[in-house]
């Protein structure tokens, strides 16, 4: 990760946001006119029980989850804007953080610096007051076999969790991970994504890795991550 000469390095974050699926192209019209030039979306559900109406305020389960990278000064900025567009503050908006980033290839970084460039110069007013400090929240993530989603969202909720969405994809193992680990090498897996305050991370996660850790046969697999700014979520 370079910077032309004379340029301050810049740090990349990676946001990631929750939302209806209504909400598809509203939100990429809204991260186009920001000149947000890369982002990515796919489908998930939501895990909160019904009577919670889960802690992102959004009612039944379909969610549209879109992760799209930006520089870490343009945050607050472009949070507002989306504030502004799709109103996260509001139950039922939807939830948005960012996540740091340590690298990313040169020229996306070069073409991010150059697309917010015009987004910063805009004024922009509204929903700072809605962000939190990065310290009140963690992002947990479990990838374990295809059908074991409820057990960790039930055992995450054992622990103080309210929530969380849930994605399927694969994942690929090496042949020497997959000796020593007892698991195939190619396996259908449910991805879980918890965002907790930070103080119940450890209580979780030990929660998840006793119920779904890799020695079960759920061979899950689970990390953290730190939230540098979060929209959305309700107390």
């Amino acid at each position: 990760m370079n910077s032309q000469p004379g340029q301050k390095p810049v740090c990349p974050s990676m946001l990631v946001i929750v939302t209806h699926i209504e909400e598809q192209k509203k939100l990429g019209d809204a991260l186009e006119a920001l000149e947000i030039p890369i982002f990515y979306q796919c489908r998930g559900k939501g895990t909160a029980p019904s009577e919670m109406m889960d802690i992102f305020g959004l009612q039944g389960t379909a969610r549209l989850v879109t992760i799209s990278f930006l520089p870490k000064p343009m945050v607050k900025p472009v949070l507002e804007r989306l504030d502004q567009r799709l109103s996260f503050h509001k139950r039922g908006g939807g939830i948005a953080i960012t996540i740091p980033l340590t690298g990313m290839q040169n020229p996306v970084l070069q073409i991010l610096n150059e697309s917010a460039h015009c987004a910063a110069s805009q004024e922009t007013e509204g929903a700072a007051q809605q962000m939190k400090n990065h310290t009140d929240y963690t992002v947990i993530w479990a990838s374990v076999g295809a059908g074991y989603s409820d057990d960790v969202v039930s055992a995450a909720r054992t622990a103080g969790a309210r929530g969380g969405t849930v994605m399927r994809g694969r994942r690929q193992s090496s042949e020497p991970a997959s000796r020593h680990f007892g698991i195939s090498m190619q396996e259908e897996q449910d991805f879980v994504m918890i965002i907790a305050p930070h103080e119940k991370k450890s209580e979780i996660m030990t929660a998840i890795c006793n119920c779904c850790g890799l020695k079960t046969p759920a061979h899950g697999v689970v990390i953290s991550l730190p939230v540098d700014e979060a929209m959305g979520l309700e107390g």
